[in-house]
């Protein structure tokens, strides 16, 4: 209670108590003086009751008290609505933050793969427009050698029947030779067509198993909790073991970093990944030779291959 709350009850107090002082007074005095007079006197009294004024301010105190209590317990619920409502916001944006980078991850493996089907595009594109330029360049030579042959067989026509063996002897050669150099021309061009394609093959593979060791480690760091014990300069080397539907079949500690709870930390980061499903889209030899079995080091400040 406020010192206002008091401030009315000690007043009534002390306005009763003056009453009964002055009523006490009044007959002492009054009595004195009738018996020098020896005269009798009435005195006349009036009693003020003033319980019903003391009930009436304390029923109105009460109520004032009600209103304050109820007033604070509406503050209250009031605040602690509030307080639930900011709790569910910020439990909704967490989860739109996390959609949002998930979508963000689909969008970037999508964008990845359509930059390499644009690669493997343009690079076959480059390679037919090449073989049609080395063919049309051969079809020019070849015009070219038989207009040359047809003039010097013009040319030669009076000479012919002279020079009938030696010519023919002399384009036997010729034709033979040619056919020799197309021959080298032809066998040269599909070699290098041959090992563009390998080239292309080899870079092919080298990107798609990049992107699939980069999708392994973006999985194992999503379930890989730290321990309070790890420090920087730990490293844990883990083999797994992995199925072609992407299924971890075995996983163990090659390398320890020296703290048990640091290397168990990183098997369970892999054993809560428990599948990669995306590894079912891999070319089987792909998967034999990168993904059969896999290395991966953990360190407290970084997760890398």
């Amino acid at each position: 209670m406020t010192y206002r709350s008091y401030l009315f009850p000690a007043f009534l107090a002390f306005l009763l108590h003056s009453v009964l002082l002055s009523v006490l007074l009044y007959n002492w005095f009054g009595y004195a003086e009738d018996e020098r007079q020896l005269t009798p006197r009435h005195i006349k009294a009036q009693i003020v009751d003033i319980s019903s004024q003391v009930k009436a301010e304390q029923k109105k105190h009460s109520e004032q008290q009600a209103r304050e209590k109820k007033r604070q317990d509406d503050a209250r619920k009031q605040a602690e609505a509030k307080k639930k409502a900011a709790a569910k916001k910020q439990a909704d944006a967490r989860k739109k933050a996390a959609a949002k980078k998930q979508a963000d991850a689909r969008k970037k493996a999508e964008q990845k793969k359509q930059v390499d089907a644009r690669k493997k595009a343009e690079a076959k594109k480059q390679a037919d427009a090449r073989k049609k330029a080395e063919a049309k360049k051969l079809a020019q030579a070849k015009k070219q050698a038989d207009a040359k042959k047809k003039a010097d067989a013009l040319k030669k026509e009076q000479a012919r029947i002279a020079a009938e063996e030696k010519r023919q002897k002399d384009a036997q050669d010729r034709a033979e030779r040619e056919q020799a150099e197309q021959q080298r021309r032809d066998e040269e061009l599909a070699a290098a067509m041959a090992e563009e394609e390998r080239y292309q093959q080899a870079l092919n593979d080298e990107q798609s198993v990049a992107s699939y060791k980069d999708y392994i480690i973006d999985q194992v760091t999503r379930n890989w909790r730290r321990s309070p014990s790890a420090r920087n300069g730990m490293v844990v080397l883990v083999t797994v073991h992995l199925l072609p539907t992407g299924a971890v079949d075995n996983v163990y500690i090659s390398q320890s970093s020296g703290d048990d709870r640091f290397d168990q930390d990183a098997i369970r980061a892999v054993k809560r990944a428990e599948r990669f499903p995306e590894l079912q889209r891999m070319e089987p030899v792909l998967f034999d030779r990168y993904f059969r079995k896999i290395n991966l080091k953990f360190r407290p400040e970084d997760l890398r291959r």
